[in-house]
């Protein structure tokens, strides 16, 4: 079966021209930390991945610090977590990453210039192959970018947001968009690819580069970007699906036809309340159908917000697999609160202790609410 999907007439076919609506996962904190839900000392919003790797590279050998991150990725997620989800009922994992996985700095340089051996590509394949094994399609999600997409500690960065004014930034972020194009374009097990995550989350934050993200010069600067690598993937040849994100609202976005996209799924994150949702939801629907896009909704906790999404055909995958904080009400199927590494004093072999088996998910307590609404709403096709 030809499992390549595109959009045609704001809808995702495959190769048999079946409709496919996109139920499914994000894999949140495996390929990039984020304090709040991960088990890593740090506070919310005042800690991102860069701090925990900073401190890590002050401490240890390249070669330990790899070692660090290899145990924590290891166990993080693993085969019988994707086979987990698979058995839920889901088609499709949203996979966060960032360019500090392929690349030692902003600057663009590779961490192993063979991308067989590179970690970052290493893990990509490691989760396509495992998605193929289990009947499922992969959004590859540059959650964080080189510079920073936004004010907020998810991108991996905190409080610097410079990836639309520094041009070594873009191009590094290029770079790895193109190595990305290039090494999966023939591959139908990837979805699409989702070009930057939530850019513009400044909401909260003060400083320089906190553009107001309801202004149109934010989006004037974001869509400028998304642009850029939308033309640097389509020169590779490849034609995957693209998804590009409005964050909070899908107005945010250009008409594509103008711009020149093609094959595009327009997308927003939702954490709101039944109210709010049913909106944006329904605003979503208008779009697609105004431009032709498919429509996506690549994050969300309220489970009331599923069958509202089924209504209008919009993929849809939740935030997320799993998490190490019991008070965040539905945002993850799985949780434990589990010992954090402290980067700044625990040892080497401690911290190897700590993100070893304790953080699989045989360890967590599965959240029955969240598990059963996905479980019902989803239907593998």
């Amino acid at each position: 079966m030809d499992r390549f999907l595109k959009v045609v007439n704001n809808k995702l076919i495959n190769g048999l021209g079946e409709e496919v609506v996109l139920r499914g996962l994000n894999l949140g904190g495996w390929l990039i930390q984020e304090s709040w839900m991960c088990p890593v000392s740090g506070e919310d919003r005042k800690w991102a991945n860069l701090d925990t790797l900073n401190v890590l590279e002050e401490r240890f050998t390249e070669k330990e610090v790899q070692e660090i991150l290899d145990t924590y990725q290891d166990h993080w997620i693993t085969e019988t977590d994707i086979k987990n989800i698979s058995d839920l009922g889901c088609n499709v994992l949203r996979v966060p990453f960032w360019y500090r996985n392929f690349m030692k700095s902003e600057d663009g340089t590779w961490i192993n210039e063979n991308h067989n051996e590179n970690p970052g590509f290493k893990r990509l394949d490691w989760v396509i192959n495992m998605a193929e094994r289990y009947g499922m399609y992969v959004i590859l999600d540059m959650h964080g970018c080189p510079g920073g997409q936004s004010m907020d500690h998810c991108c991996g960065t905190l409080e610097e947001n410079r990836l639309y004014t520094d041009i070594v930034c873009q191009e590094s972020m290029k770079k790895l968009w193109v190595a990305i194009a290039n090494r999966y374009k023939e591959n139908s097990t990837v979805a699409a690819y989702d070009i930057m995550n939530e850019p513009q989350n400044n909401s909260g934050y003060e400083g320089k580069n906190s553009y107001d993200p309801w202004e149109q010069k934010s989006w004037e600067m974001t869509n400028q970007i998304y642009d850029s690598m939308i033309k640097a993937i389509r020169e590779t040849g490849d034609n995957h699906i693209i998804t590009v994100e409005g964050i909070w609202r899908v107005s945010n976005l250009p008409n594509p036809n103008e711009k020149g996209w093609t094959n595009m799924m327009y997308q927003t994150h939702l954490y709101d309340d039944d109210q709010g949702f049913k909106k944006w939801v329904e605003d979503m629907a208008d779009t697609m159908d105004k431009y032709g896009v498919a429509g996506y909704i690549g994050e969300f906790q309220n489970l009331n917000g599923i069958p509202m999404c089924e209504e209008h055909n919009i993929s849809w995958t939740t935030w997320t697999y799993k998490g190490t904080n019991n008070d965040v009400g539905t945002f993850f199927c799985y949780f434990a609160n589990i010992a954090r590494v402290d980067v700044k004093t625990d040892c080497l072999e401690t911290i190897k202790v700590k993100w070893g088996k304790k953080i699989e998910t045989t360890n967590f307590i599965e959240k029955s609410e969240v598990v059963g609404s996905i479980k019902a709403s989803s239907k593998k096709m």
